[in-house]
């Protein structure tokens, strides 16, 4: 569904734009509107004083109350359309409801809508646009301001299948063991890649495949370089510096999202029309912001600095929301949040923002329809109590449990392998997973202090002595991109001959040197060959600032000074004026505008059938004598709701018009085709056909007769190249689609 860009429209036009619409109508049709609601018209009239005495009528609290008896949830659905579209054309409304209302089951409703003084239409533009009765705001404003009526839900217990097992959001367990596989040191890309793109190597994905089942390795990929948390170092992944500072400290709410941010902008990426580059740092912020939104109107807000398990959130029943819905509720959002987001169009399409929510599982589907995941339980508080958050079940090797910090597995998984991702998250420790960590700015003290206080004090010193080793060994030897090339005095005689003395430019300080650029690797080659079996090469910016012994705690605000890459979606700054955090933009509706008095927003069906009832009974026991005929449309138009008063049952004048005949009414069925092709009517048919019954509408073109048998010509409307030719007499319904009032 494509809705061109809103201009903000007000939810009720002033009362003299409906009078004036109504006085441009055609005698014929202001006249039969008239007398639907007043009656007969004396003579002399006057239009004005009749529209003066019909929006009198309309003005009564008893018929006020009963047109709001009446709106069913069909009629609430498009009122709150209406209000939601900002006074649509008819064809975005036929988009908007595309899949759920055909074209003929809509415009019944619109026309209804508007015999009943609920909607009316003006032209604009040379466009005819649907606008709500500014008459009835009374009864109207409770339901257009509810847009849980386009998004209805259902709880996941009352329906089949039930949400899976396995259903839950990416956690921050899983998060950290993708990036612990991220920069395990594997050779990640392929080379020759164009630099507006990359493509991982098969064995890489296939390993990635085989630890982290069902997840796309290069989707994910992709999203932690859109974020930035990982950077591309020739064929390797490199820690992302300050970006994944700041991305570790968010909330494991506004991480998910952000997280949905970064895959929605590589999906897009891939696209015969990507986003331009230059604007990707605010384009990942209005992307993260907009899903926020999303989740936010369908009750789920992002409460940044609460904890995901609260029990207002564990206590939230699950609902099922048809996905058309969630696409539905983004474009409605894009439409409304033009000011919000910046550019809107300039977003990933919604599409690709709901299945990049998929992936993150913000949203999970079930069938057809989608369940709107509660955020993941994991805590932002690093772990420090009694109780462990790793089982170290070899010196080597331990086991994350639920309850640790997405900071704390970080931190793990700079300096660990990933082992296994199903039921447990099993990580491994050996000396290049340490080095690693080391390259980064980890000190042995506080890789040992962590997995102490992680594990409850059940690390062993055997693992405390092999850390202190390693970071001994890891600083007689190291390389500085730049490149700077250290040496312990125990290996300095390596600089003096050899082929690695043919690289050294310049010596800059005892045990210092300064080594060619492009020959880093060729260097720590060479020292390995030369028996320096770790050696170090720490990148340029590291993971963060070098550790201390002891583990870092968040700061008191629980946001780091770099956390302005990635704001808190519900702050003040980042939330736009006049804006509720987590909520679609405001519709327009203020208490002040509904007045000091509005009417009920529920259908009562019982209590409509009882007006109904009593307008029946009313007609049966009348003083007045009708026809059958007269009758039987008086009756239709209780059913269709035209009637809101007993006034409407006498003195009134009435015209029978037959709309729809069925099988031997074959008289019915010509008259109502040679009725449509003289007013350019469009016709619905239905005629049996191999077992089933097939439909079709379109504008019919003639009647012609064939052996002895009348055949209808229709052009289909779906824009089907050939006519349809149907003989009358196989039609099993054939249904006249009545214009609207207004002209269109």
């Amino acid at each position: 569904m494509n809705l061109p860009p809103q201009t903000k429209r007000p939810l009720f036009r002033p009362l003299e734009f409906w009078q004036s619409a109504l006085m441009t109508l055609p005698d014929t049709a202001f006249f039969e509107l008239v007398r639907s609601a007043l009656g007969n018209i004396r003579t002399p009239f006057n239009k004005q004083k009749l529209l003066e005495d019909l929006s009198a009528f309309l003005s009564r609290p008893e018929t006020q109350e009963t047109i709001a008896a009446f709106l069913d949830n069909a009629d609430r659905r498009i009122i709150a359309a209406v209000a939601v579209l900002g006074e649509p054309v008819p064809g975005e409304m036929e988009s908007f409801f595309s899949g759920e209302y055909s074209y003929a089951d809509l415009h019944g409703l619109l026309l209804n809508l508007e015999e009943r003084f609920v909607i009316y239409r003006f032209r604009e533009d040379g466009l005819f646009r649907i606008a709500l009765n500014p008459r009835l705001e009374p009864a109207l404003a409770p339901v257009a301001a509810d847009r849980s009526l386009l998004f209805s839900a259902v709880s996941a217990a009352e329906t089949e299948p039930r949400l899976p097992a396995d259903a839950r959001p990416l956690s921050g367990r899983l998060l950290a063991a993708l990036f612990s596989f991220f920069l395990s040191g594997r050779v990640f890309f392929k080379p020759d890649v164009p630099a507006s793109g990359f493509s991982l190597r098969k064995k890489a994905v296939d390993d990635g495949e085989k630890l982290f089942p069902g997840l796309d390795m290069e989707t994910i990929a992709g999203a932690f370089l859109s974020l930035g948390i990982v950077e591309q170092d020739g064929e390797r992944f490199r820690a992302g510096g300050k970006r994944l500072a700041a991305f570790r400290e968010l909330s494991p709410a506004c991480r998910l999202e952000y997280l949905a941010a970064g895959l929605a902008l590589y999906l897009q990426s891939l696209e015969p029309n990507p986003l331009p580059g230059y604007i990707h740092r605010s384009l990942l912020k209005n992307t993260a912001r907009f899903i926020n939104s999303l989740l936010g109107s369908f009750g789920f807000v992002n409460l940044s600095g609460v904890s995901s398990g609260s029990p207002e959130r564990d206590e939230t029943p699950v609902r099922l929301y048809p996905k058309p819905a969630l696409f539905k509720c983004g474009e409605i959002l894009r439409r409304d949040g033009v000011n919000s987001w910046g550019r809107a169009g300039g977003l990933p399409s919604t599409g690709i923002i709901l299945r990049a929510m998929e992936t993150a599982g913000l949203v999970i589907p079930v069938g057809a329809q989608y369940a709107i995941a509660p955020p993941p339980v994991d805590s932002n508080e690093p772990a420090g109590g009694p109780d462990p958050v790793i089982a170290m079940d070899s010196p080597f090797s331990l086991i994350l449990y639920p309850g640790i910090s997405f900071a704390d597995a970080l931190d793990l998984a700079s300096f660990c392998d990933v082992e296994e991702t199903g039921t447990a998250v099993r990580f491994s420790l050996s000396r290049e997973s340490v080095v690693r960590g080391f390259n980064r700015g980890f000190r042995a003290a506080y890789l040992w202090n962590l997995l102490e206080r992680l594990s409850g004090g059940r690390t062993g010193e055997a693992l405390r002595w092999n850390l202190e080793d390693w970071e001994k060994r890891y600083r007689e030897a190291a390389l500085y991109q730049g490149v700077v090339l250290t040496l312990g005095s125990e290996r300095i005689y390596m600089a003096e001959s050899g082929p690695l003395a043919a690289m050294i430019r310049k010596v800059l300080a005892p045990g210092v040197f300064l080594v060619d650029a492009s020959c880093r690797e060729e260097a720590a080659e060479m020292l390995r060959e030369a028996g320096v079996d770790i050696v170090a090469l720490p990148e340029p910016e590291p993971y963060v600032a070098e550790f201390p012994a002891e583990p870092r705690r968040p700061p008191e605000s629980g946001v780091p000074g770099e956390a302005g890459i990635f704001p808190g979606l519900c702050s003040a700054e980042n939330t736009a004026p006049g804006e509720k955090p987590g909520a679609l933009p405001d519709s327009g509706l203020s208490r002040a505008s509904l007045g000091s008095r509005t009417l009920s927003n529920s259908y009562d069906e019982a209590k409509a059938e009882r007006l109904k009832e009593q307008f029946r009974v009313r007609l049966e026991s009348g003083g007045k004598q009708y026809s059958r005929e007269e009758r039987a449309e008086l009756l239709a138009r209780i059913e269709r709701r035209l009637v809101v008063s007993e006034s409407q049952l006498e003195d009134i004048s009435i015209r029978y018009e037959k709309l729809e005949a069925r099988s031997l009414d074959y008289a019915g069925k010509t008259a109502i085709a040679k009725q449509a092709i003289a007013q350019e009517s469009l016709l619905e048919v239905a005629w049996p056909s191999g077992g089933t019954e097939e439909t079709v509408l379109g504008m019919p073109e003639n009647l012609e007769k064939k052996g002895g048998e009348t055949i209808l010509i229709l052009r289909p409307r779906n824009g089907r190249a050939e006519p349809v030719k149907i003989p009358l007499g196989k039609i099993s319904v054939l249904r006249r689609i009545k214009q609207s009032i207004f002209g269109e």
